[in-house]
């Protein structure tokens, strides 16, 4: 349903106490009226008025009109008596309001308007854009104030500090920088391109002949005609290189999907798993079709946010594509609820529900915080990946949790990601960050403070000096620059012993004992083992006085400065996951990474650039053969293979179709002789070679 536009009178009680209506109209936000649901306004006001649609609180006849406020139904109607008005009567909470200053210079003509000019109006009706001219001017004059009320209230609540705006901004001018020529004009290219396919399936959903076949369909099949074979693939993969992944879990959420017997069909909502053709029909032409259609007729993207998150059909991020196919620059290309979830929150200060409401409200901040260009496809592509790549990359600089442990198994690409993200989060200045790896020689002498050999005397005998660890040295540095972070990364961190390695400086870590510089507050400093001695050595040269991370009224102290993030990986097939104590685990927060799917699916190219035809089936045989690795052989997530080593088909397949003899490749020269040592803490030898086969025949099994 289209959004309606509402006329009330501010005269809540007939007269009655009006100053003090019109004073809570405005100091509420809400719109009132004073009849129950006994009377027809009354029923008006409470069921046909939808959350969405405007309320324009206004008095008078239509040439002389008055107005008082104006703005969006954000919630049912209540009857009560709400503090600041004079008694019970019901109620409409309104958002994004435009206030009685701004409706007095909006040049709003009522004449010739609906009720045209009776002395009377009618308490509550609703403007008829459609049907008079007058109405469609004023519709179209609050539409646009209403959208700039957004932007001015939703910048009014942004949650960035005035410092942090300034870094977000650094980096996506640095990220637009970064991006090749040759690429803006794929993107821009490949956008164009997608729009003009997608305008096929478009007129076909309003002229009511978009087909089941060309709704679901598998490729192979000879009715798959419509771009990217039939719209379900065209909106989870045809489209996502450079309007975002889309996926909806599994293809059962699409509620109709055609079995891989090109037969049957499974339709969710009745749990039927081998419908007829005729069946899928009649549920896809009753429950689907009208629902599209209604998604796509609306040009209003609110409106269209409304209908995906009011309807029951599962894969919502698939009719969210449609709505960003249709409104390019209303909505970041990112449909991750998660994600989502943590851009809203970084960005807004606010209590929007729907997640793809939160969508819109962020990308009407970032557009207008980094002011980008509306106009341009390729900068709104790159939008979305900044914004992905960066709250990606918050996670391992949470401020509430400086401490995090990146764990999972071999080849989920932990080292990889946090490089990454520190190379994108510090703006390529290597200086702020230091990676560094454990080994089971790694001492606290090594990374705090400690006496080493330091070359040889003149007699031959080994000289023997007091120097600082890496980890020392690196907190140094920050203390030196409060208002930077930095970020100090030890790779497969459980190789060492722990608590030796730490020593005494273990509680600095934690997020309330960490050292204040930027406040001269010293209150968390501690005196470590070598303290005295270094004092000792400043009494003879001022020199040493370089080891020394603070000097606290004479006494040599070290701390942790709040500035710093610890971030440490480590493989978790390693069992010496035990090395970490209970006092070390509850310091870190645990960030596990398993195989992704959806890089595999995405990252994976032939020759590094273009899409395997089959890369649906190689991702599943690649799930399989964890699944198989994990349940079957009974060695649990721990052992699965990460993406980085099924991604490796793409330097052996030889076409762009993926081959069992290139799976069988693949598993003998990089997951054989892995899987094998595993294999060997629960198997006899004699068993070895049968189990290793069983595992490979289940990687080919899916590709035919």
């Amino acid at each position: 349903m289209k959004r309606k536009y509402w006329v009330l009178s501010p005269n809540v009680m007939n007269g009655a106490d009006e100053t003090e209506w019109k004073n809570a109209i405005n100091n509420l936000k809400r719109a009132f009226i004073g009849y129950d649901d006994r009377h027809r306004f009354g029923q008006i006001f409470k069921n046909d008025i939808r959350i969405g649609d405007v309320i324009l609180i206004a008095q008078g006849q239509n040439s002389n009109k008055k107005f008082f406020l104006c703005g969006f139904v954000d919630a049912e109607a209540k009857y009560e008596h709400l503090d600041g008005t004079p008694e019970t009567a019901q109620n409409r909470k309104l958002k994004f309001t435009i206030p009685k200053e701004r409706l007095e210079k909006l040049g709003l003509d009522f004449n010739d308007s609906t009720w045209g000019e009776s002395k009377q109006p009618a308490t509550l009706y609703h403007l008829k854009p459609n049907e008079v001219q007058a109405d469609k001017k004023i519709v179209n004059l609050l539409a646009a104030e209403l959208e700039k009320q957004i932007i001015k209230q939703l910048m009014e609540n942004i949650k960035l500090s005035a410092e942090r705006q300034i870094q977000i901004k650094a980096l996506w001018n640095k990220f637009k920088t970064e991006t090749k020529e040759e690429d803006r004009k794929f993107n821009n290219d490949e956008v164009e391109k997608r729009i003009a396919e997608w305008q096929l399936y478009k007129d076909k959903i309003l002229n009511d002949t978009l087909s089941l076949d060309d709704y679901t369909n598998t490729l192979s099949s000879s009715t798959a005609t419509m771009p990217g074979g039939y719209l379900c693939n065209f909106l989870e993969r045809t489209t996502r290189i450079v309007l975002g992944s889309s996926k909806p879990g599994t293809a059962f959420n699409f509620e109709v999907k055609l079995n891989d017997d090109n037969t049957t069909y499974h339709i969710k909502s009745i749990n039927q798993s081998n419908a007829s053709r005729q069946e899928a029909e009649n549920y896809f032409n009753e429950n689907i079709k009208g629902l599209l259609k209604n998604i796509v007729s609306q040009t209003d993207p609110l409106e269209k946010i409304q209908l995906v998150e009011n309807t029951s059909y599962s894969a919502k991020q698939i009719l969210m594509k449609l709505a960003v196919l249709d409104n390019l620059s209303d909505f970041l290309y990112i449909y991750s609820t998660q994600w989502l979830e943590e851009l809203y929150n970084e960005f807004i200060d606010g209590d929007a529900e729907g997640i793809f409401t939160k969508n819109h409200q962020v990308c009407i901040i970032a557009k207008n915080l980094l002011e980008v260009n509306e106009q341009d496809k390729n900068e709104l592509v790159l939008l979305s990946r900044f914004l992905w790549k960066f709250v990606n990359s918050k996670a391992i600089a949470d401020t509430n949790n400086p401490n995090v442990i990146m764990y999972g198994p071999p080849g989920t690409g932990k080292t990889f990601s946090a490089k990454s993200s520190l190379d994108f989060v510090c703006q390529g200045d290597t200086s702020r960050y230091e990676v560094l790896q454990f080994h089971p020689s790694f001492t606290y002498e090594d990374f705090i403070e400690g006496i080493k050999p330091k070359g040889v005397s003149k007699d031959g005998n080994i000289r023997f000096e007091l120097v600082n660890g890496v980890f020392k040295n690196f907190c140094i540095k920050a203390k030196k620059h409060p208002k930077k972070d930095f970020y100090f990364v030890v790779d497969e961190i459980n190789r060492a012993n722990l608590s030796t390695v730490f020593g005494e400086t273990l509680s600095l870590l934690e997020k309330d004992y960490r050292h204040d510089a930027e406040n001269n507050n010293n209150k968390n400093l501690i005196r470590t083992q070598y303290s005295t001695l270094i004092e000792d050595l400043i009494k003879e040269d001022d020199k040493f006085k370089d080891l020394a991370y603070e000097i606290d009224n004479n006494e040599v102290k070290f701390g942790v400065p709040k500035n710093v993030f610890f971030i440490g990986m480590m493989n978790d097939v390693d069992k010496s996951i035990d090395a970490f104590d209970l006092a070390l685990r509850r310091r870190f927060k645990w960030i596990r990474k398993d195989c992704d799917y959806e890089v595999i699916e995405e990252e994976t190219r032939f020759k590094g650039k273009e899409e395997f035809q089959n890369i649906g089936q190689y991702v599943k045989a690649c799930e399989k053969l964890n699944n198989f690795i994990s349940n079957d052989l009974g060695l649990g997530k721990s052992y699965e293979f990460g993406h980085s080593f099924f991604m490796k088909i793409g330097d052996i397949a030889k076409r762009k179709e993926i081959t069992a003899n290139n799976i069988e490749i693949l598993f003998n020269l990089y997951l054989r002789p892995t899987l094998k040592e595993y294999l060997r803490a629960v198997f006899a030898e004699s068993e070895l070679d049968s189990k290793l086969d069983e595992a490979l025949n289940k990687f080919k099994e899916t590709i035919k």
